[in-house]
């Protein structure tokens, strides 16, 4: 049969999807496996899962097989101080089992913590004896008994775990040949590659009771009692060496429980408790006859205590601690359950540090004066990653954009020393957009930032040509920042330094004195050529939107007006079409300055704008109305009817260009057409003094009813303004 093929465990990842679980990080390590703690998001629960690399061999498929029959039974134990299996599998050349996460840690780290009092001693080991005798009681030798593979829980609690090398008893399996093991826990059988019983399991555990009552392994583990023991009749050392308080009977229980002979230890390990118990004179109390506990009873119990450590801790070191991310995702399937007036601030810091469930409980803090001290706390730690999520939380915070005081300095100033020193340049641009964005813009030129060696960073960052060197420039002209545009200043690469100082003129809407007026005048030059090229295909298409419109209009008034008889006539269709491109080009072109002018130089002062568009529209249509009357109709124009309606068209456009909606230009565009032909056409009717005064923009035919002019009119001014406001060509980044 073929093995599906899967990935090593080097390729497992945070945030990767495991079957129905989310892994969360990598927890422990060892030999060919890996612990992973997870999400099981259909249980809602946090998990440990071991993952152990199975080699591509016969033997390795064979013990596979004997492996998976042995999880069957050990899936169904269920004791107060085993920790339970929910899944196991294999996949590929991959073994994997699935145990609740407990958050106490191992007994090993308990142990080096601090000395263990004859009370915890004697408290764990029978909890430790009772899972043993279960186990055995059901046929299964642990054969990895040691104190890493004994878990805590927050209220010590012990659990037996980690079930690899476990075997159910049987003659199979006594006859099995076991190597396996940790050596300094391990009998002598063991390594003698000979049969294993339970009494293999009461060795190990008599080493486990030396290891608590004295803090370490016999001979600090240099030398293993079990590998001695093959050539000599070596003896477990005596504990009162190292404690000499410890009572001398204590010795010997212990060398019988670790005698050469497995004939000689004790028939099980609740014998070996209630001996101990006797010897230290206190009442033995055996372990309640009773399944696990209730796996949420334990768990509420465990992140109450994380919660009180956790919060004290963070406290006592000003923000500075972190739960880690597996403990804070058990503490966060509790959100629901917890008191927001007390932990809402530790765990929103401790939410933004893992990048997990954070907009839970940036919700959950509802004082945005509080979210800003989170915010600013963390940004003291330096961390990039945890700058980065910061950043996103208090630009999508509306409260907090929106507050007229702007950003503390701290933050600001925290901002800016990680986006200056990081080597993300996708994080500095994020955290100066974000600063852009959160922080107030300055209204005058600011000589006195508090730190001179973050504003020379700042115009460094500037004078680089990327994306994050742009996104500084702007937002050094935001913040008004001099010192800085002195640094650009004085650099000697002038293409980047005008393209700098450009996007710092932009965001300020000035430049501050000290920028001398030959670089001002190339900055203004280079202000309006790239004003009106950029986006060359939108000038482009609203340039050919314009010339259309107006052709379409004045065709139309041409078509209309001809004076032949019949209707359709060929030279009338070509004479309207002839005479609406030709005059729609001129006419488009004025068009097409005054809403670039307008539009494309926004940052400029309306006035500014207004009266060189209109008069660049003004003469531009004024010279296609020209060549209408010279050379179509052969009638120079006389009076100021024409100029006066060219005005009013070109200041409307203009005017409409100020308006974001391209309805309303649309709108007010095609009412001045309209307005400027009625107009001049009424005023050449009722106060010329000949057919040849006052000229109107178009002609009509004087038996004409006003009716009949004004729908003509509503014709030729409805192109010319909608087309001529299609394309939208305000500049990109205004």
């Amino acid at each position: 049969m073929t093995t599906p093929a899967r990935p090593p465990l080097t390729t497992l990842a945070p945030g990767s999807s495991f079957r129905k679980y989310a892994l969360l990080e990598q927890i422990g390590a060892g030999g060919q496996g890996v612990v992973w703690s997870a999400l099981d998001q259909v249980q809602n629960r946090v998990c440990a899962i071991k993952f152990n690399e199975i080699e591509d061999t016969e033997a390795a498929r064979a013990e596979d097989i004997r492996d998976e029959n042995q999880l069957k039974k050990l899936v169904q134990l269920h004791h107060a101080h085993i920790l339970p299996l929910y899944e196991y599998g294999f996949e590929g050349t991959m073994r994997f089992t699935i145990s609740p996460y407990v958050p106490g840690g191992t007994l090993t780290q308990k142990i080096k913590a601090a000395s263990l009092s004859v009370e915890d001693v004697l408290r764990y080991g029978t909890e430790v004896a009772s899972a043993l005798d279960y186990l055995h009681g059901q046929g299964v030798i642990h054969r990895d008994l040691k104190s890493s593979n004994i878990l805590l829980d927050l209220a010590s609690h012990t659990y037996l775990a980690d079930f690899g090398l476990a075997r159910i008893l049987s003659t199979s399996t006594l006859a099995f040949h076991t190597g396996h093991g940790t050596p300094p826990y391990a009998p002598p059988e063991q390594n003698r590659m000979k049969a294993i019983t339970s009494k293999s399991d009461i060795f190990s555990f008599g080493i486990l009771l030396y290891e608590m009552f004295t803090g370490q392994l016999p001979w600090n583990g240099k030398k293993q009692l079990g590998m001695e023991q093959l050539h000599s009749n070596e003896e477990l050392p005596d504990p009162r060496e190292i404690k000499p308080e410890l009572p001398p009977l204590l010795t010997e229980v212990l060398r019988r429980v670790t005698s050469a002979d497995p004939a000689r230890r004790p028939p099980s390990a609740g014998e070996i408790m209630k001996a101990l118990h006797y010897i230290f004179k206190i009442p033995y109390v055996p372990v309640r006859d009773q399944r696990e506990l209730d796996e949420l009873t334990a768990r509420r119990m465990d992140v109450d205590e994380l919660l009180r450590q956790g919060l004290a801790q963070w406290e006592s070191t000003k923000g500075m601690y972190s739960l880690g991310l597996t403990r804070f995702a058990l503490v966060d399937l509790e959100r629901d359950r917890i008191n927001s007036s007390v932990f809402n601030r530790f765990l929103l810091s401790q939410a933004l540090i893992y990048g997990h469930n954070d907009d839970h409980w940036w919700a959950a803090v509802g004082d945005a004066r509080e979210r800003l001290l989170v915010a600013s706390i963390l940004l003291g730690s330096g961390n990039e990653t945890v700058a980065a999520r910061v950043v996103e939380r208090l630009v999508r915070d509306a409260e907090i954009r929106s507050s007229s005081r702007g950003l503390p300095k701290g933050i600001t100033a925290s901002l800016l020393e990680i986006g200056t020193g990081a080597t993300d340049e996708t994080l500095r641009r994020r955290i100066f957009d974000g600063l852009r964005v959160l922080s107030r813009s300055g209204r005058n030129w600011d000589d006195s930032f508090p730190n001179p060696h973050l504003v020379q960073r700042l115009g460094d960052l500037a004078l680089e040509d990327s994306d994050a060197g742009d996104a500084a420039a702007e937002l050094i002209g935001h913040l008004h920042l001099a010192p800085a545009v002195e640094v650009i200043t004085n650099h000697h690469d002038e293409d980047r330094k005008i393209a700098a100082l450009l996007l710092i003129q932009r965001a300020a809407g000035s430049l501050p004195a000290l920028v001398p007026g030959g670089v001002r005048l190339r900055l203004s030059v280079e202000w309006v050529i790239q004003r009106l090229l950029q986006h060359p295909v939108s000038l482009a298409a609203a340039y050919v939107m314009a010339l259309l419109g107006t052709a379409i209009g004045v065709g139309a008034q041409v078509y209309l007006t001809y004076n032949l008889p019949d209707f359709l006539d060929i030279a009338r269709i070509t004479t309207s079409l002839e005479q609406g491109l030709i005059i729609g080009a001129i006419f488009g072109l004025g068009i097409l300055l005054i809403r670039v002018i307008v539009e494309r130089f926004s940052t400029a002062g309306v006035l500014i704008r207004l009266v060189p568009a209109t008069l660049a529209g003004l003469v531009t249509m004024n010279i296609a109305l020209l060549v209408f009357h010279i050379l179509f109709l052969s009638t120079p124009p006389r009076g100021f009817s024409i100029t006066a309606g060219c005005a009013l068209i070109a200041l409307t456009f203009a005017l409409g260009g100020l308006s974001r909606s391209r309805l309303v230009k649309m709108f007010v565009s095609s009412a001045a057409v309209f307005a400027a032909i009625i107009g001049t056409w009424w005023l050449h009717v009722n106060f010329a003094a000949s057919t040849l005064d006052l000229t109107p923009l178009f002609r009509y035919d004087y038996a004409w009813s006003m009716t009949q002019v004004s729908l003509t009119a509503l014709i030729v001014s409805l192109p010319i303004g909608v087309l001529g406001n299609l394309i939208n060509l305000t500049a990109r980044n205004e």
